[in-house]
Protein backbone atom coordinates (compact mmCIF):
# COMPACT_ATOMS: atom_id res chain seq x y z
CA UNK A 1 0.00 0.00 0.00
CA UNK A 2 1.28 3.48 -0.89
CA UNK A 3 2.13 5.57 2.15
CA UNK A 4 0.02 8.71 2.20
CA UNK A 5 2.25 11.76 2.64
CA UNK A 6 0.39 14.95 1.83
CA UNK A 7 2.84 17.37 3.39
CA UNK A 8 2.74 20.65 1.47
CA UNK A 9 6.07 22.40 1.12
CA UNK A 10 6.44 25.54 -0.97
CA UNK A 11 9.07 25.55 -3.72
CA UNK A 12 11.79 27.49 -1.92
CA UNK A 13 14.20 27.77 -4.86
CA UNK A 14 11.44 28.96 -7.20
CA UNK A 15 11.95 26.51 -10.07
CA UNK A 16 10.67 27.62 -13.47
CA UNK A 17 7.76 26.08 -15.34
CA UNK A 18 6.85 27.21 -18.85
CA UNK A 19 3.48 26.21 -20.25
CA UNK A 20 1.98 26.46 -23.74
CA UNK A 21 -1.68 25.89 -24.41
CA UNK A 22 -5.15 26.84 -23.31
CA UNK A 23 -5.49 30.03 -21.28
CA UNK A 24 -9.02 31.40 -21.03
CA UNK A 25 -11.46 33.41 -18.99
CA UNK A 26 -13.79 31.02 -17.15
CA UNK A 27 -17.25 32.39 -16.38
CA UNK A 28 -18.71 30.25 -13.60
CA UNK A 29 -22.46 30.32 -13.05
CA UNK A 30 -22.35 29.41 -9.37
CA UNK A 31 -25.07 28.74 -6.83
CA UNK A 32 -25.04 32.19 -5.31
CA UNK A 33 -23.11 34.29 -7.82
CA UNK A 34 -21.67 34.43 -11.29
CA UNK A 35 -17.95 35.10 -11.38
CA UNK A 36 -14.99 34.98 -13.73
CA UNK A 37 -11.49 33.58 -13.21
CA UNK A 38 -8.40 32.88 -15.28
CA UNK A 39 -8.68 29.33 -16.52
CA UNK A 40 -7.91 26.79 -19.19
CA UNK A 41 -5.84 23.75 -18.22
CA UNK A 42 -2.54 25.45 -19.02
CA UNK A 43 -3.64 28.61 -17.22
CA UNK A 44 -4.77 26.67 -14.16
CA UNK A 45 -1.67 24.48 -13.87
CA UNK A 46 0.68 27.45 -14.21
CA UNK A 47 -1.37 29.49 -11.70
CA UNK A 48 -1.37 26.68 -9.13
CA UNK A 49 2.38 26.21 -9.48
CA UNK A 50 2.96 29.94 -9.01
CA UNK A 51 0.83 29.78 -5.85
CA UNK A 52 3.04 26.92 -4.66
CA UNK A 53 6.22 28.93 -5.12
CA UNK A 54 7.22 28.30 -8.73
CA UNK A 55 8.06 30.88 -11.38
CA UNK A 56 5.40 30.33 -14.02
CA UNK A 57 5.48 31.53 -17.63
CA UNK A 58 2.37 30.71 -19.69
CA UNK A 59 2.59 31.12 -23.47
CA UNK A 60 -0.71 31.97 -25.16
CA UNK A 61 -2.46 34.40 -27.49
CA UNK A 62 -4.78 36.91 -25.87
CA UNK A 63 -6.60 39.93 -27.19
CA UNK A 64 -6.87 43.53 -26.04
CA UNK A 65 -10.20 42.94 -24.39
CA UNK A 66 -12.05 42.55 -21.12
CA UNK A 67 -11.26 38.84 -20.81
CA UNK A 68 -7.52 39.37 -21.29
CA UNK A 69 -7.53 42.13 -18.68
CA UNK A 70 -9.23 39.81 -16.20
CA UNK A 71 -6.68 37.07 -16.81
CA UNK A 72 -3.68 39.38 -16.52
CA UNK A 73 -5.03 40.97 -13.34
CA UNK A 74 -5.50 37.63 -11.62
CA UNK A 75 -2.20 36.24 -12.85
CA UNK A 76 -0.42 39.30 -11.46
CA UNK A 77 -2.06 38.83 -8.06
CA UNK A 78 -0.89 35.20 -7.94
CA UNK A 79 2.62 35.86 -9.22
CA UNK A 80 2.33 34.38 -12.71
CA UNK A 81 4.66 36.07 -15.21
CA UNK A 82 2.65 37.24 -18.25
CA UNK A 83 5.51 38.35 -20.50
CA UNK A 84 4.79 35.60 -23.06
CA UNK A 85 1.06 36.30 -23.25
CA UNK A 86 0.40 38.22 -26.46
CA UNK A 87 -1.84 41.29 -26.62
CA UNK A 88 -3.35 41.46 -30.10
CA UNK A 89 -6.19 43.60 -31.43
CA UNK A 90 -7.01 40.98 -34.05
CA UNK A 91 -7.42 38.22 -31.46
CA UNK A 92 -10.29 37.64 -29.06
CA UNK A 93 -9.38 36.07 -25.75
CA UNK A 94 -10.96 32.60 -25.27
CA UNK A 95 -14.02 32.47 -23.01
CA UNK A 96 -15.59 29.38 -21.47
CA UNK A 97 -18.88 29.29 -19.55
CA UNK A 98 -19.19 26.73 -16.76
CA UNK A 99 -22.69 25.68 -15.74
CA UNK A 100 -24.00 23.09 -13.28
CA UNK A 101 -26.61 20.41 -13.89
CA UNK A 102 -27.73 17.22 -12.15
CA UNK A 103 -26.90 13.87 -13.69
CA UNK A 104 -29.15 10.80 -13.68
CA UNK A 105 -28.07 9.98 -10.13
CA UNK A 106 -28.92 13.45 -8.90
CA UNK A 107 -25.26 14.41 -8.54
CA UNK A 108 -24.22 17.98 -9.28
CA UNK A 109 -21.89 17.99 -12.29
CA UNK A 110 -20.36 20.77 -14.35
CA UNK A 111 -20.73 21.36 -18.05
CA UNK A 112 -18.67 23.67 -20.24
CA UNK A 113 -20.29 25.81 -22.92
CA UNK A 114 -18.59 27.60 -25.80
CA UNK A 115 -21.80 29.26 -26.99
CA UNK A 116 -22.76 32.87 -26.38
CA UNK A 117 -25.73 33.03 -23.96
CA UNK A 118 -27.13 36.05 -25.83
CA UNK A 119 -27.14 34.98 -29.48
CA UNK A 120 -26.05 31.34 -29.44
CA UNK A 121 -22.99 32.04 -31.59
CA UNK A 122 -19.53 30.77 -30.81
CA UNK A 123 -17.60 32.39 -28.00
CA UNK A 124 -13.95 33.27 -28.74
CA UNK A 125 -11.94 30.05 -29.15
CA UNK A 126 -8.36 28.95 -28.61
CA UNK A 127 -5.79 30.38 -31.02
CA UNK A 128 -2.47 28.57 -31.28
CA UNK A 129 0.67 30.38 -30.19
CA UNK A 130 2.85 31.78 -32.96
CA UNK A 131 6.38 30.78 -33.91
CA UNK A 132 7.43 34.31 -32.94
CA UNK A 133 6.14 33.66 -29.43
CA UNK A 134 8.11 30.43 -29.40
CA UNK A 135 11.23 32.33 -30.48
CA UNK A 136 10.68 34.85 -27.68
CA UNK A 137 10.73 31.98 -25.19
CA UNK A 138 13.61 29.99 -26.63
CA UNK A 139 15.80 33.09 -27.02
CA UNK A 140 15.17 34.20 -23.44
CA UNK A 141 17.46 33.51 -20.50
CA UNK A 142 14.87 31.32 -18.79
CA UNK A 143 16.03 27.86 -17.74
CA UNK A 144 12.90 25.77 -17.20
CA UNK A 145 12.73 22.78 -14.90
CA UNK A 146 9.33 21.79 -16.26
CA UNK A 147 7.28 22.37 -19.38
CA UNK A 148 3.54 21.74 -19.63
CA UNK A 149 1.42 21.65 -22.77
CA UNK A 150 -2.22 20.79 -23.35
CA UNK A 151 -2.85 22.16 -26.86
CA UNK A 152 -0.54 21.50 -29.79
CA UNK A 153 0.93 23.76 -32.45
CA UNK A 154 4.31 24.09 -34.18
CA UNK A 155 5.16 26.72 -31.56
CA UNK A 156 4.32 24.42 -28.64
CA UNK A 157 6.39 21.60 -30.16
CA UNK A 158 9.31 23.98 -30.69
CA UNK A 159 9.22 25.16 -27.07
CA UNK A 160 8.91 21.58 -25.84
CA UNK A 161 12.02 20.55 -27.77
CA UNK A 162 13.95 23.54 -26.43
CA UNK A 163 12.83 22.85 -22.87
CA UNK A 164 13.83 19.20 -23.15
CA UNK A 165 17.30 20.20 -24.35
CA UNK A 166 17.52 22.43 -21.27
CA UNK A 167 16.84 19.40 -19.08
CA UNK A 168 13.20 20.15 -18.25
CA UNK A 169 10.55 17.63 -17.30
CA UNK A 170 8.06 17.59 -20.20
CA UNK A 171 4.39 16.99 -19.37
CA UNK A 172 1.85 16.54 -22.16
CA UNK A 173 -1.85 16.52 -21.26
CA UNK A 174 -3.98 16.32 -24.42
CA UNK A 175 -7.77 16.46 -24.52
CA UNK A 176 -7.95 15.38 -28.18
CA UNK A 177 -5.62 14.20 -30.94
CA UNK A 178 -6.11 16.75 -33.73
CA UNK A 179 -3.10 16.79 -36.05
CA UNK A 180 -1.72 13.24 -35.81
CA UNK A 181 1.86 14.17 -36.75
CA UNK A 182 2.07 16.90 -34.12
CA UNK A 183 0.42 14.62 -31.60
CA UNK A 184 2.98 11.88 -32.18
CA UNK A 185 5.83 14.39 -31.88
CA UNK A 186 4.45 15.53 -28.53
CA UNK A 187 4.07 11.96 -27.27
CA UNK A 188 7.66 11.21 -28.30
CA UNK A 189 8.96 14.38 -26.63
CA UNK A 190 7.21 14.10 -23.28
CA UNK A 191 8.36 12.36 -20.13
CA UNK A 192 4.87 12.33 -18.64
CA UNK A 193 1.78 11.65 -20.76
CA UNK A 194 -1.46 12.33 -18.90
CA UNK A 195 -4.98 12.00 -20.30
CA UNK A 196 -8.52 11.39 -19.10
CA UNK A 197 -10.32 8.14 -19.79
CA UNK A 198 -13.44 10.07 -20.76
CA UNK A 199 -11.64 12.00 -23.48
CA UNK A 200 -9.00 9.62 -24.85
CA UNK A 201 -9.55 6.30 -23.11
CA UNK A 202 -10.74 4.81 -26.41
CA UNK A 203 -7.29 5.32 -27.98
CA UNK A 204 -5.55 2.12 -26.95
CA UNK A 205 -2.22 3.11 -28.50
CA UNK A 206 -1.79 5.84 -25.88
CA UNK A 207 -1.45 3.30 -23.07
CA UNK A 208 1.17 1.45 -25.10
CA UNK A 209 3.33 4.47 -26.01
CA UNK A 210 6.99 3.64 -25.39
CA UNK A 211 8.70 7.03 -25.23
CA UNK A 212 6.97 8.54 -22.16
CA UNK A 213 8.49 7.37 -18.90
CA UNK A 214 5.20 7.86 -17.06
CA UNK A 215 1.65 7.48 -18.39
CA UNK A 216 -1.28 8.63 -16.25
CA UNK A 217 -4.89 7.88 -17.16
CA UNK A 218 -7.39 9.68 -14.94
CA UNK A 219 -10.70 7.96 -14.14
CA UNK A 220 -12.77 10.81 -12.63
CA UNK A 221 -14.30 9.72 -9.30
CA UNK A 222 -12.62 6.31 -9.63
CA UNK A 223 -9.15 7.83 -9.26
CA UNK A 224 -6.39 7.11 -11.76
CA UNK A 225 -4.07 4.47 -13.12
CA UNK A 226 -0.38 5.02 -13.80
CA UNK A 227 2.19 3.12 -15.85
CA UNK A 228 5.74 3.09 -14.55
CA UNK A 229 8.46 0.88 -16.02
CA UNK A 230 5.92 -1.18 -17.92
CA UNK A 231 3.60 -1.95 -15.00
CA UNK A 232 0.27 -0.36 -14.14
CA UNK A 233 -0.90 0.70 -10.70
CA UNK A 234 -4.25 2.15 -9.63
CA UNK A 235 -4.81 4.91 -7.09
CA UNK A 236 -8.39 5.45 -5.85
CA UNK A 237 -9.72 8.96 -5.42
CA UNK A 238 -10.06 10.50 -1.97
CA UNK A 239 -13.56 10.71 -0.55
CA UNK A 240 -15.07 14.18 -0.48
CA UNK A 241 -18.13 14.47 1.81
CA UNK A 242 -18.88 17.97 0.52
CA UNK A 243 -18.69 17.76 -3.26
CA UNK A 244 -19.38 21.09 -4.94
CA UNK A 245 -17.49 21.14 -8.24
CA UNK A 246 -15.19 18.68 -9.99
CA UNK A 247 -13.85 21.22 -12.49
CA UNK A 248 -10.09 21.64 -12.27
CA UNK A 249 -9.47 18.34 -10.48
CA UNK A 250 -7.18 17.13 -13.25
CA UNK A 251 -5.31 20.43 -13.28
CA UNK A 252 -4.62 20.21 -9.53
CA UNK A 253 -3.42 16.63 -9.98
CA UNK A 254 -1.04 17.70 -12.76
CA UNK A 255 0.26 20.68 -10.80
CA UNK A 256 0.74 18.53 -7.70
CA UNK A 257 2.73 15.95 -9.65
CA UNK A 258 4.96 18.61 -11.23
CA UNK A 259 5.45 20.31 -7.86
CA UNK A 260 6.53 17.07 -6.22
CA UNK A 261 8.89 15.62 -8.83
CA UNK A 262 9.65 18.43 -11.30
CA UNK A 263 11.82 20.86 -9.35
CA UNK A 264 15.03 19.16 -10.50
CA UNK A 265 13.88 18.69 -14.08
CA UNK A 266 14.16 15.48 -16.08
CA UNK A 267 17.11 14.26 -14.04
CA UNK A 268 14.57 13.20 -11.42
CA UNK A 269 14.30 9.97 -13.41
CA UNK A 270 17.90 9.11 -12.51
CA UNK A 271 16.73 8.27 -9.00
CA UNK A 272 12.91 8.20 -9.13
CA UNK A 273 11.37 5.21 -7.42
CA UNK A 274 7.84 3.90 -7.77
CA UNK A 275 6.99 4.86 -4.19
CA UNK A 276 7.91 8.51 -4.77
CA UNK A 277 5.98 8.67 -8.04
CA UNK A 278 2.85 7.23 -6.45
CA UNK A 279 3.24 9.57 -3.48
CA UNK A 280 3.47 12.56 -5.85
CA UNK A 281 0.32 11.50 -7.66
CA UNK A 282 -1.44 10.93 -4.34
CA UNK A 283 -0.44 14.46 -3.37
CA UNK A 284 -2.01 15.79 -6.56
CA UNK A 285 -5.16 13.80 -5.87
CA UNK A 286 -5.29 15.31 -2.39
CA UNK A 287 -5.15 18.82 -3.81
CA UNK A 288 -7.89 17.91 -6.26
CA UNK A 289 -10.11 16.45 -3.53
CA UNK A 290 -9.95 19.62 -1.46
CA UNK A 291 -10.63 21.83 -4.46
CA UNK A 292 -13.78 19.81 -5.20
CA UNK A 293 -15.33 21.49 -2.16
CA UNK A 294 -15.39 24.86 -3.93
CA UNK A 295 -16.84 26.29 -7.10
CA UNK A 296 -14.40 27.01 -9.90
CA UNK A 297 -11.36 25.21 -11.21
CA UNK A 298 -9.15 26.91 -8.60
CA UNK A 299 -11.72 27.66 -5.93
CA UNK A 300 -9.46 26.43 -3.14
CA UNK A 301 -6.92 29.14 -3.97
CA UNK A 302 -9.58 31.78 -3.41
CA UNK A 303 -10.90 30.19 -0.23
CA UNK A 304 -7.79 29.64 1.84
CA UNK A 305 -4.15 30.43 2.36
CA UNK A 306 -1.41 27.99 1.46
CA UNK A 307 -0.94 27.33 5.19
CA UNK A 308 -4.62 26.45 5.57
CA UNK A 309 -4.38 24.14 2.59
CA UNK A 310 -1.40 22.41 4.19
CA UNK A 311 -3.45 21.70 7.32
CA UNK A 312 -6.33 20.37 5.26
CA UNK A 313 -3.97 18.04 3.41
CA UNK A 314 -2.58 16.65 6.66
CA UNK A 315 -6.11 16.05 7.93
CA UNK A 316 -6.96 14.33 4.66
CA UNK A 317 -3.92 12.07 4.97
CA UNK A 318 -4.83 11.00 8.50
CA UNK A 319 -8.51 10.35 7.79
CA UNK A 320 -8.35 9.10 4.22
CA UNK A 321 -11.25 11.37 3.32
CA UNK A 322 -11.93 15.10 3.23
CA UNK A 323 -13.35 16.79 6.29
CA UNK A 324 -16.21 19.26 6.07
CA UNK A 325 -14.47 22.57 5.34
CA UNK A 326 -15.00 25.62 7.49
CA UNK A 327 -13.06 28.20 5.54
CA UNK A 328 -14.29 31.58 4.35
CA UNK A 329 -13.43 33.04 0.96
CA UNK A 330 -10.34 35.21 1.30
CA UNK A 331 -10.39 36.68 -2.20
CA UNK A 332 -13.40 38.37 -3.71
CA UNK A 333 -14.48 36.86 -7.00
CA UNK A 334 -14.30 39.03 -10.08
CA UNK A 335 -17.97 39.54 -10.94
CA UNK A 336 -17.89 42.45 -13.41
CA UNK A 337 -18.86 40.46 -16.50
CA UNK A 338 -20.01 42.09 -19.76
CA UNK A 339 -23.46 41.09 -20.98
CA UNK A 340 -22.24 40.73 -24.56
CA UNK A 341 -19.41 38.22 -24.82
CA UNK A 342 -19.03 37.22 -28.46
CA UNK A 343 -17.90 39.27 -31.45
CA UNK A 344 -21.39 39.36 -32.95
CA UNK A 345 -23.05 40.71 -29.81
CA UNK A 346 -20.25 43.20 -29.19
CA UNK A 347 -20.55 44.43 -32.77
CA UNK A 348 -24.32 44.78 -32.40
CA UNK A 349 -23.84 46.77 -29.20
CA UNK A 350 -21.39 49.13 -30.91
CA UNK A 351 -23.81 49.61 -33.80
CA UNK A 352 -26.67 50.30 -31.41
CA UNK A 353 -24.63 52.81 -29.42
CA UNK A 354 -23.43 54.47 -32.62
CA UNK A 355 -27.00 54.72 -33.87
CA UNK A 356 -28.16 56.24 -30.59
CA UNK A 357 -25.35 58.77 -30.78
CA UNK A 358 -26.25 59.73 -34.35
CA UNK A 359 -29.92 60.15 -33.48
CA UNK A 360 -29.08 62.30 -30.47
CA UNK A 361 -26.83 64.49 -32.61
CA UNK A 362 -29.58 64.86 -35.21
CA UNK A 363 -32.08 65.96 -32.57
CA UNK A 364 -29.64 68.55 -31.28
Amino acid sequence: MTRIDLTLKAATRHPVCVGAGFVAADIVEGRSEEFVAAGGSCGNVLAILAWLGWKSYPVARLGKDWAAGTIRKEFKSIGVDSQFLSEEKAVQTPIVIQRFVEDKKGKRVHRFSLACPECGGWLPRFRASTLQQAADVTQSEIVPKAFYMDRLSPAAIKIAGWAKEKGALIVFEPSSIGDEKQFQKAVDLCHVLKFSHDRLGHVRDLREAQRPKVIVETLAEDGLRVRWRGYWNELPAFKTPLFVDGAGAGDWTSAGLIHQIGASGAKVFDTLQKSRLLSALRFGQGLAAINCGYEGARGAMMAMTREQLAKRLLALASRGSEVNPNVQDLQAHEADIPTRLCATCASDEKSTNSSKGSNAAARN
